[in-house]
Parts: C-alpha cells; sequence; structure tokens
C-alpha cells in the first residue's frame, strides 16, 4: 500500500540549514505558483471526482479524532492522497463519526460538513484549503448534553438514540443510561431518533448541558394503549367494549366550552343531547346504550380516578377520554357503571424543555332559532280573529290598527319588537388558557390556568369559568414514585331572578306595548300588560341573581414496584364544594304615566344561600405483570373506600373490593375476568352488599397461521362478553320510614327490602383493521342490555294504610343495539393526508315488566308502559282538522267530538269506539328518543393547513310542538304572540289545509295532548368547520417562539331538519334558551 503523502508546504525547505535564502525563496515560489496552477485547473474541471472514484465505499468510527488520524485512515482504504497546509488544520474540529460501508462521497461530507475548510480533488489527490466563508460562520461552537426518556410515568432512559446533525451522519448516541453529549457549530438542528420512537428536532443556538428530552413512542393500532378501569391496557389484549374518543379531532385546538360537547359525534354507542345554550348551563344528558331506568340513568365520569362533572374541565388539560360500554369493561366499578363509565386522564409532564404554551380564542355567540313575532299591526287583526272565533267582540278598532301601522304616535300606538329590544344576537365569549409543563426522570410537572368569560344573549345575563389545575409527579429511584394534583374551579353565574321567565316573556307581552314611557321628574314609567312582566322593566328595575360555585381537590396516588413487575398503589383524594348564592332586587313602584296611579309594585328582595359538600376516597391495590414466550398475564385487586357528605351532614358511603384478571397466549387467545364487591349505606342491613362479575374471550384472528397470507388484513379480532353491572345512584335511605317528631306521624314509607337495581349485559364485537398500518378500521358491536329491580312507586291500596308511594324493586327495562364505525386513513403524498370517521348507533329501548303499570306522568304527556320505551308520548291519536262537513246544517258533529269543538280544532280518534272522546281513546302515541344516532368527522391536511368537519344527526323521533309556539293568544294560560311562521298557517273556511287550528283566545279542546302536534325529530347537524394553518417554524425561530397554530371555526353553523319553531336538538317551547351557533378566531402559541 502506497504511504501517505503529506506536502507540508511550510516544510519546503533544504535539510542543509546553510542553503542560501535566495534558493529557499525560489523553491518556495516555484511551489506556489504550482499550487495555484493546480487549484485554477481543478477549479475549471468542475473540482469533482469521477463518479467511480466517488462510489469506493469506505466504514469509519472515529470519536474526537483529528483530521490528519481521519486522513491516514481514509488512505488505507481508499489509495487517496491528501495535500494540506499545516497553518491551515490548525482551525480544524475534532472528528466523530459513524460510517458503516458508505460511500466516500458521502463520507467527505460528513466529515467536512462541520469544518472551516475545502477540498478540491484531482485524480486520486484531494488538496485542502481553508474555507473563510464557513470559518466566519461558523468558528462559535456550542456543547450540548444531556439525558433522553421516554414519555412513560414514571420516564424511562432510552439508550442507543442516535443525535446527528441534520442531514448528516454526523453524531453520537446515548449511553446506557441515555447520557449524550456532543459539540456542534452553534445554530445547529439535531436530529434524535431511534426505532420504535417519533424523531425529535431540536435547534441549539448556546451551550445546553443536562438537558432532558422525551420521546414519542411510534404506536401502531394494536400496540396503542388505552385507559381502562383503574389502569392501562395494550388493545391487542383487551376483549372488552371500549372507545376512545379521537382527541385530534374533538377537543384538541377547538373552542369548546365543556366536554360533554365534544362527545357528541365522537362515540358510537352515545347519545349526547343539549338542552339548552343558556352560558355555565347547557343541560348536556349522556346516555350510554340506552336508557336504562326510570331513575338517574346519568353514567359515571371519573376523572382521574375521581368521580366529578367533565364540564367543569378545561378541555386543555385533558390527555384522553375514554367510555367503557360492555359489562366487561365497567363492572371493575360495580355499583356505579349500571349506565356506562366514561375515564378522563388530565395531561401530566414529561422530562425535556420546559414547554408554554398559550390556547385562547374568541367567539360570539347567536341562536339557532329564535322564531320572530308578528309585528302590533298583525298581532291586534289576528288577536280580534282569535277573539270572535271563541264567542266574544275583537277589542281592536280598525283605527286603532291603521295608527299602529303607520307609525305616526308611537308613544299612544307603539310597534315593539321585544326580541330586537332584549335579544343580543351576538354575545361575545372568550377564553384564555396559560400552560407550563416540563421536568425531568426526578420531578415533573403540568400547570394550567384557564379564564373563561361568556356573556348570555338576555341583559344582565353570563357566565364565568376560572380553572387552576396542577400535576406533578415525583420519582424517589426507580422504584417509588409519586403522583400529587391540585385543581381549583371557581364558576360564575350572573343573571336576573326568575330569568328563566325573560326568554318567555318576549313571546307573552304583545307587541302593542310601549317598553318604556319618557321619564316624568325623575321616575321611569314602563308598559303594562295584564299581570306579564314588562320585559324592559324586569331588565332594568328588577334586581340581580348571582351564584358561585367553588371547587378544589388534592389527589395523592403513591406506587412502589416491591419487585420487578409487581407494583402497590394507593390513592388518597380529597375534595370540597362550597356554593352560594344571593338575590338583590330593590323595591320599585310601578305608575301609571298619565294618572299616577299605582298600578303594581315589586317588593324589595335580599336572600342568600349557602351549600357545601366534602368527597373523601382511599384506595389500595397492587398489581402485577408477567410475560413468559407466547404468555401475558396481567392481575391486580383492590380495596376503596369513599364517602359524600353534603348538606346538614347528609351522608352516604360506599366499601368496595375488586379483582381483575387479564390473560392472553401467543397474543391470538384473550381473557378477561372481572369481580367487584360493593357496600352501600343507601340500603338496609340485609341488601348492603352486591356482587358484580364479568367475563369477556378474544381471538385476535390475523395472528393465525392460515390467516397470514392474507396480506389485506392487518387486524382482525373477534370478541364476546357478559357480565353484570349495579346502580346505587338513588335517593340515600329509601329503606327507612321518616317520621314528623311533631306529630309522630310518617312523612315517607320506607322499604327495608328496597335493594340494587342490576344490569346484565352481553356483548359480540368485531374488529378490523385493512391493509398496512390499519389504513381502514372497521368496528361492530351488537349488546343486549338488560335492568332488572328498577326501583319503582307505584300507588298501593289506601286499605293498607299507605297514603304515600313506597319504593320497590318492580321494574325491567331492555336495550338491545348495535354499533357500527370505519376509521379510514389515507397519506396521497407528503403534504397531502385525509382522514374519515363515520359512526352509526342503532338502540331499541322496551320496558317488559312495570309491576301496576302503566305510569302515566303528572303532566298527563308521558308514560311509562310495558311494551314501549321509558318516556313514551301519552295522549290522542288524530286524524287532522275539523271540518265544515264533520258538521251539520245545525253545528250538529256528524263524528265523535269532545265538548266545544267546531271546524277547524282538532280531530281526535275514537279508539274505543264509544262514540265520544274521553280517556279511554287515550294511550301510548309516540316516542321523543330517537332509535338511530349517528355522525361523520372529515380531517384534510395539506402542507400546513388542516380543514376539519363533523356532521351528526339522529334519526326519526316524535319531537312535540308545546307552548305558545303551538297556541298562542291563548287568554285562559299565559298567553302569548303568534310568530311569524305561525300566521298564514292556521284553518280558516278558505284554508282548510293548515297546519294548525283556527285561532282562538281558549283553545281548551285543542290542548289535549295528541300526535297531531308531532314533527319529526329527525335532523343533521353540522357541529363544526374549522379551518387552521400552522405557522412555519422556520419562520418563528426569530422571534424565540417554536409553534404556532391559528384557525377559524364554526360551530352549529347548519342544520337540516323539518322541525319548526324550535331547535330540533334541545326542543323545549317559548322559555327555551336555544341553543347557539359559535363563530370563533383562535390561536395557540408554544414558547
Amino acid at each position: 500500500m502506497k504511504e501517505l503523502l503529506h506536502f507540508k508546504l511550510s516544510l519546503f525547505k533544504s535539510r542543509n540549514v546553510k542553503q542560501k535564502k535566495h534558493r529557499n525563496r525560489s523553491v518556495n515560489q516555484r511551489i506556489f505558483r504550482i499550487m495555484k496552477l493546480t487549484t485554477l485547473l481543478l477549479l475549471i474541471s468542475g473540482m469533482h471526482l469521477s463518479a467511480n472514484s466517488l462510489a469506493q465505499k469506505v466504514t469509519l468510527k472515529v470519536r474526537n479524532s483529528s483530521l490528519k488520524e481521519v486522513f491516514k485512515e481514509l488512505n488505507k482504504q481508499t489509495g487517496y492522497y491528501f495535500i494540506y497546509n499545516e497553518d491551515v488544520l490548525k482551525s480544524a474540529k475534532p472528528v466523530t463519526v459513524a460510517l458503516s460501508n458508505v460511500s466516500l462521497d458521502k463520507a467527505l461530507m460528513s466529515i467536512f460538513h462541520t469544518q472551516p475548510l475545502r477540498y478540491a480533488i484531482d485524480k486520486n489527490t484531494l488538496i485542502i484549503t481553508k474555507d473563510d466563508n464557513r470559518a466566519d460562520a461558523q468558528q462559535e461552537e456550542v456543547v450540548i448534553s444531556g439525558r433522553i426518556y421516554d414519555t412513560n410515568e414514571p420516564p424511562n432512559t432510552l439508550s442507543g438514540v442516535s443525535v446527528a446533525v441534520k442531514g448528516t451522519t454526523i453524531g453520537t448516541k446515548t449511553d446506557q443510561d441515555g447520557n449524550f453529549s456532543i459539540t456542534v457549530p452553534k445554530g445547529t438542528t439535531l436530529l434524535f431518533s431511534i426505532t420504535g420512537f417519533l424523531p425529535l428536532e431540536r435547534t441549539f443556538r448556546r451551550d445546553q448541558r443536562n438537558i432532558s428530552l422525551s420521546l414519542e413512542a411510534e404506536i401502531s393500532a394494536l400496540e396503542e394503549v388505552v385507559v381502562v378501569g383503574m389502569t392501562e391496557m395494550q388493545k391487542k389484549h383487551m376483549a372488552s367494549a371500549v372507545s376512545s374518543l379521537n382527541m385530534e379531532s374533538n377537543v384538541a385546538g377547538k373552542p369548546i366550552t365543556s366536554l360533554g360537547q365534544a362527545l357528541q359525534g365522537g362515540v358510537t354507542g352515545i347519545q349526547v343531547n343539549q338542552g339548552s345554550g343558556t352560558p355555565g348551563g347547557d343541560a348536556v344528558t349522556i346516555r350510554i346504550r340506552g336508557i336504562t331506568t326510570l331513575n338517574n340513568s346519568n353514567p359515571l365520569v371519573l376523572v382521574d380516578g375521581l368521580p366529578m362533572d367533565m364540564n367543569n374541565i378545561d378541555p386543555v388539560t385533558i390527555e384522553s377520554v375514554t367510555v367503557l360500554k360492555d359489562a366487561a369493561a365497567a363492572s371493575i366499578y360495580g355499583a356505579r357503571a349500571a349506565n356506562g363509565v366514561i375515564l378522563v386522564t388530565t395531561k401530566r409532564g414529561v422530562p425535556g424543555k420546559m414547554n408554554v404554551a398559550y390556547d385562547g380564542y374568541y367567539a360570539v355567540a347567536t341562536p339557532t332559532v329564535m322564531p320572530r313575532t308578528v309585528d302590533a299591526p298583525r298581532y291586534m287583526q289576528m288577536f280580534n280573529e282569535a277573539e270572535q272565533n271563541s264567542g266574544n267582540a275583537g277589542p281592536f278598532t280598525q283605527e286603532v290598527i291603521d295608527k299602529t301601522r303607520s307609525g305616526e304616535d308611537p308613544l299612544n300606538y307603539p310597534n315593539t319588537n321585544w326580541m330586537d329590544l332584549m335579544i343580543r344576537q351576538y354575545s361575545p365569549l372568550t377564553s384564555n388558557s396559560l400552560s407550563v409543563t416540563g421536568g425531568n426522570d426526578l420531578a415533573r410537572f403540568a400547570i394550567t390556568g384557564n379564564y373563561m368569560n361568556q356573556q348570555g344573549m338576555l341583559p344582565k345575563s353570563g357566565y364565568k369559568r376560572l380553572n387552576f389545575r396542577a400535576n406533578t409527579s415525583i420519582s424517589f429511584g426507580k422504584k417509588f414514585d409519586v403522583k400529587l394534583d391540585l385543581l381549583a374551579i371557581r364558576r360564575n353565574v350572573f343573571n336576573q331572578p326568575r330569568a328563566y321567565r325573560l326568554i318567555e316573556d318576549i313571546y307573552r307581552v304583545p307587541p302593542n306595548i310601549l317598553p318604556r314611557y319618557p321619564d316624568r321628574s325623575g321616575y321611569a314609567f314602563y308598559g303594562q300588560y295584564a299581570d306579564i312582566v314588562n320585559p324592559i322593566a324586569w331588565t332594568e328595575q328588577g334586581g340581580k341573581h348571582e351564584s358561585e360555585q367553588a371547587q378544589s381537590s388534592l389527589n395523592l396516588q403513591p406506587r412502589w414496584e416491591v419487585l420487578p413487575n409487581l407494583n402497590l398503589r394507593g390513592q388518597i383524594s380529597f375534595r370540597l364544594n362550597s356554593d352560594a348564592e344571593q338575590t338583590t332586587k330593590p323595591n320599585f313602584v310601578h305608575y301609571d304615566y298619565n294618572t299616577f296611579a299605582i298600578l303594581r309594585e315589586w317588593a324589595f328582595e335580599r336572600s342568600a344561600k349557602m351549600g357545601r359538600t366534602a368527597y373523601y376516597f382511599v384506595s389500595a391495590s397492587a398489581d402485577y405483570t408477567w410475560r413468559k414466550g407466547n404468555h401475558y398475564l396481567f392481575g391486580m385487586a383492590g380495596y376503596t373506600q369513599e364517602e359524600n357528605n353534603s348538606g346538614n351532614w347528609n351522608i352516604y358511603s360506599l366499601m368496595s373490593g375488586f379483582g381483575k384478571v387479564n390473560y392472553s397466549y401467543q397474543d391470538k387467545y384473550l381473557f378477561e375476568g372481572t369481580a367487584r364487591t360493593d357496600g352501600s349505606s343507601r340500603f338496609g342491613p340485609n341488601n348492603k352488599f352486591g356482587f358484580f362479575p364479568s367475563v369477556a374471550v378474544g381471538w385476535n384472528l390475523h395472528n393465525e397461521s392460515f390467516m397470514r397470507h392474507i396480506k389485506a388484513i392487518n387486524n382482525l379480532k373477534l370478541r364476546l362478553s357478559y357480565g353484570r353491572l349495579g346502580n346505587e345512584n338513588i335517593a340515600a335511605y329509601l329503606y327507612q320510614s321518616l317520621i314528623n317528631t311533631s306529630n309522630g306521624l310518617e312523612t315517607s314509607h320506607g322499604n327495608p327490602d328496597i335493594t340494587w337495581e342490576t344490569v346484565d349485559m352481553l356483548n359480540a364485537g368485531v374488529d378490523l383493521g385493512l391493509f398496512k398500518q390499519n389504513k381502514i378500521e372497521l368496528t361492530f358491536d351488537y349488546y343486549d342490555k338488560l335492568t332488572k329491580d328498577i326501583i319503582l312507586s307505584p300507588t298501593l291500596p289506601l286499605a293498607g294504610g299507605f297514603e304515600r308511594a313506597t319504593p320497590i324493586n318492580a321494574g325491567r327495562v331492555r336495550n338491545r343495539g348495535i354499533e357500527f364505525s370505519v376509521n379510514y386513513n389515507e397519506r396521497f403524498s407528503r403534504d397531502f393526508r385525509l382522514s374519515f370517521r363515520p359512526g352509526i348507533t342503532y338502540n331499541k329501548n322496551t320496558i317488559e315488566r312495570l309491576v301496576n303499570g302503566p305510569y302515566v306522568e303528572e303532566s298527563a304527556t308521558r308514560i311509562h308502559q310495558e311494551g314501549y320505551s321509558i318516556g313514551s308520548v301519552y295522549g290522542y291519536q288524530t286524524a287532522g282538522l275539523l271540518q265544515e262537513r264533520d258538521f251539520d246544517e245545525m253545528g250538529n258533529a256528524l263524528i265523535p267530538i269532545t265538548t266545544g269543538q267546531k271546524p277547524g280544532d282538532i280531530r281526535y280518534l275514537d279508539l274505543s269506539g264509544n262514540g265520544i272522546i274521553d280517556d279511554a281513546d287515550q294511550g301510548q302515541i309516540g316516542n321523543p328518543t330517537p332509535e338511530i344516532n349517528y355522525f361523520g368527522n372529515v380531517t384534510l391536511n395539506y402542507k400546513n393547513f388542516d380543514l376539519d368537519f363533523l356532521v351528526q344527526g339522529t334519526g326519526k323521533s316524535d319531537a312535540t310542538l308545546l307552548g305558545m309556539f303551538a297556541l298562542p293568544l291563548d287568554q285562559s294560560f299565559d298567553g302569548g304572540v303568534p310568530t311569524t311562521f305561525y300566521d298564514g298557517r292556521y284553518w280558516t273556511p278558505e284554508r282548510t289545509d293548515a297546519r294548525f287550528p283556527r285561532l282562538n283566545t281558549n283553545p281548551t279542546v285543542n290542548k289535549l295532548s295528541s300526535d297531531f302536534w308531532f314533527q319529526n325529530g329527525a335532523y343533521l347537524r353540522v357541529k363544526y368547520i374549522q379551518l387552521g394553518y400552522n405557522v412555519k417554524k422556520s419562520t418563528l425561530r426569530k422571534i424565540g417562539v417554536s409553534g404556532v397554530r391559528v384557525y377559524l371555526n364554526a360551530q352549529n353553523p347548519f342544520t337540516f331538519t323539518s322541525v319548526e319553531l324550535t331547535d330540533p336538538e334541545s326542543r323545549g317551547n317559548q322559555r327555551t334558551y336555544s341553543i347557539t351557533k359559535l363563530y370563533s378566531i383562535g390561536a395557540r402559541v408554544n414558547f
């Protein structure tokens, strides 16, 4: 092998020191001329090697070696010579590379990437010279050192992580403890990567030593870890029905005010209904797999293991939401899981750079539905017509109507638009969150504060919420760690006394009433209408009502790994709720504007009340994980105790023991077994304890040898489960009779044999994943859910001394249904991705047993009856409206009618055949609960832009039109101004195919509950449309910001339905606070 040739130009003097200086000078000049000529020729020839020579492969692994040593090694492997000046190499940096069988060209790029040098090539010779531009730019170096972890809690160090200069092979790797150290030029971007984890890029502009970084695991759908009952588990080991909310689509970066809204259209098997748009009280109801009882059907919601109202949580702090739908998944919670379980996990800190993030948005809300009313002239005409139909003379003369229409005297002939005066069409809403996260292997933290301020559409109404959450994790060595979480919430609701009536008054007070007269003698005068409140007068003189709900909690969770894979866990939690409200209203006297006579007086009011609730929770458990060969086993057992103390020492408690086993063989055959025993103070001595077991089996068919040749199937799992759940969420002490201490009489009849409502559930499901990385995922579930021993309060015979209802276990309800969802993900190119997630749920609810049924509710509009769904509509069947042909010339009816009916009234059907319309003709006539719920979410990503929208809807149901929207001008009740939709659609002799009955100020015969007022409650709603943009990081680095995302969002912008006058979701009547459309602009900034 040829010897490496170094031309050391500074040593080209003769070895004879006595040679003449002019000879030395001559030699140096000749060499200098040779170098210049050589360099010129190389530049002309393009300063590049031939393709064949550059293709030579080299292997080079050095750490902090000099360039001379590197040149020697490359000469040995390639035969290339290197020409350089000693002075040039003085500025060279140590070389650290790890190259294996790479081309010489790539090796040279890696070596010279950070050097202030350049090279030129002629045949098999490289000439090294100084690169002045690079020397100036890269003369400053920074030292980066630290440790790399995963994102588990507690975190584990990662060894073998590649730490490389982006775009090169220059770098190093972490040692067995996850440590690394590297010297790079200032401004270098380092890429941290290792198989099984997502790569991380960071740019460094200064020395940073002892930094902590975390890499997120790159998890396939099968390896995904899901939060389940009291633990976490990989999906491939689960045989129960569990669904996770897609946080990216439904929560992250969305301007949602409550988490309940995010569940709508996010998970199959859940029916979410928003009953109101009231600030701070959207009246969201959640049902998981149907209504299971005539009592409380709300699911159990646990936030970090504690029951609480999830709508009080700042959505920014939420890490995951999991829904436990079948008995196998939920039975670990036993007596509280009959209606399903929702698990919410909040974010925790991970090792790494401290991250400061701001989330905020500004929005305006406007009602989805707010029917307009007719103006004053039209109101007077319709009122006259209604009075005439009632047999009375119309009170408004044509002269009064004409003067009102002309507007010539608005003081005496007003034409008031109450809606424009009272309703704020665009109500502002702001939300601002600031979070700080970070930590290391010893301690991690996630601290978030949020302030939300929402104004209502009514005057003096609004809602403010302040949230503070601090989640901390501390590791005392590798075996012991503690989580300590602090939560503080304050909610303030502002409105006026009887605010629920203020919207109704807008539809009650006629438009020919003046809102307010001009002030006289410094006193305010308001228009009057019977005993109904003038909305403007109430706004200005009706006082105010304020409420404040404060909540604070501490949650301590220690964990000790006693032996490898054997953990002891504990949880000690305390929560305190303190509620207060006050009403202040001044005394105000209403005077007649012209005579100063006293018309009415609003009394002075000062009232306040307070309440508090304390909740305690203690648990201890042990879990063990065993893996050997093809076997996987997980087991856990534990004990919990909780107590709730509210009001005047109203205490109830629950004491429980539980156990769970999961087994998998070859990741093919799955088994889950769970058992829980609960003891509740709400039941009598003989029935305090209940036992709630479940079992589930699963089969991962895709792991079978006979399936492996089917490349299209990436995942195929069959699931089957059966188990029992309980419902102890009933009123306390129903087993006891209460006695009035003053007279000794019983005030309630207790039943000492009252016991648990139980739910037995069968579930069968299929999970199918198609193509690489489960491009298409399909999930199907069938369930049969039977609730037994439902607590009822039937009417008992007076002969037995039962003057009041006595609770008994006497009902049975069944819910059967199917759920189907699809998850489709496609990457068309590096810049364009599509995601589509539709889902549909069908649920059939049936009462199978009801002792002494049916039960008709007090309102006489709802019935619980065997063979029908809970809360069915009760009333008469109808056949349109009565026509003149249904009466003879004398006005006598030719068909069965009820007393007082005339043409234009509702035609009720005589189902009993007795010739009259009476109670015998009433029965179950409709179902207000839809049996079908569906949704579809679409996400498009193109470069830095993303477009996201969600549609959600329900199938057919019976939505009943109620109140003043159905029968305005009813002077036998609360009156009511007709809507513009009503006008032109009521019956007259010339308009016999009308939608509404004839006008009548005493419409008693048309107020009976009937299917005449049904509308098809099916709807399709665009829940939101969002356009987002992620600002390029290169643009942000100059201002010290690591990421910015901005978005525009529209919630509930479009609804497609046949329902008129009310929102198809909230329904209701004239006093219902409408659901709102929300238009917002927001941003997330990471520092």
